[in-house]
């Protein structure tokens, strides 16, 4: 057996085991310490989840969160790349925007939630805006401090080589913040759920939010333990499938490094 395949089995039979173990705790808990009213059965809960799913209200509601997430990830992690090269590049845009930085970032996005509303009313976009808000921050500290880490082997290798100042940022510093990029992207991804969540359970129609706070108004936990189950398993995939293109990236990343 190669390996490769014997770390995934391992990994999946050690994923496993540990999901086994909590839906074991969550029924015990569920059956002798517990209300019924208060904590359903996992049986309850998935049982519910799959009448929700049969009847697409399920699919509704995830796709409506996605949609609100991808748009507001997406510009809060160009404008926070964007934003971080420059602080990382030119000090003086660093001295501007660091203490502005320092300020906003104890302030939770859930905290926003009632202003956004103001600002933008209920509709998307001051959904669009929380998200955003809880994801540029944390693109931009992570992107200055990739392009501040830049070795200055390489700028001086670069330089003596007569390159121009737009290939060295372009070929040696944006590659070089390229793990910190990435990591600060995976991190603020956690973020903009947190964030969409919160939204939409204030002022919204639909998502996953939305499904949570509803089934609170109508003492229904099992739908809500199958809003929370729904957000955490998509949460867990995306990381899986981002954390698997930042593997890949980064391999190939390396190589071209090594190749270089």
């Amino acid at each position: 057996m190669q390996p490769r395949l014997a770390l995934l089995l391992k990994h999946t039979a050690i994923t496993a085991v540990s999901i086994s173990l909590a839906i074991f705790a969550w029924a015990l808990f569920a059956r002798y310490f517990a209300f019924p009213d208060l904590v359903p059965s996992p049986w309850e809960t998935f049982g519910t989840g799959a009448q929700l799913l049969s009847s697409g209200a399920l699919l509704n509601h995830v796709g409506v969160s996605l949609e609100r997430v991808l748009v507001g990830y997406a510009a809060g992690c160009a404008i926070g790349i964007f934003v971080g090269a420059l602080m990382g590049r030119i000090r003086t845009v660093a001295q501007f925007v660091d203490p502005l930085l320092q300020f906003m970032r104890p302030i939770s996005p859930v905290a926003l939630v009632p202003l956004s509303i103001i600002w933008f009313g209920i509709g998307d976009m001051s959904r669009y805006f929380i998200i955003f808000y809880g994801v540029v921050i944390i693109v931009i500290l992570n992107t200055a401090a990739g392009v501040v880490s830049t070795p200055n082997i390489r700028l001086n290798a670069a330089k003596c080589l007569g390159a121009r100042r737009s290939q060295i940022f372009r070929r040696i510093i944006i590659p070089s913040a390229v793990p910190y990029i990435l990591t600060g992207m995976r991190v603020a991804l956690g973020f903009a759920f947190m964030g969409i969540v919160a939204a939409e359970m204030i002022a919204a129609q639909s998502g996953i939010g939305y499904l949570i706070m509803q089934s609170r108004m109508l003492l229904r936990t099992d739908i809500m333990f199958v809003g929370l189950v729904t957000l955490g398993l998509l949460g867990a995939a995306i990381d899986g499938c981002f954390k698997l293109a930042i593997n890949r990236t980064m391999q190939r990343f390396m190589e071209h490094q090594i190749n270089v």
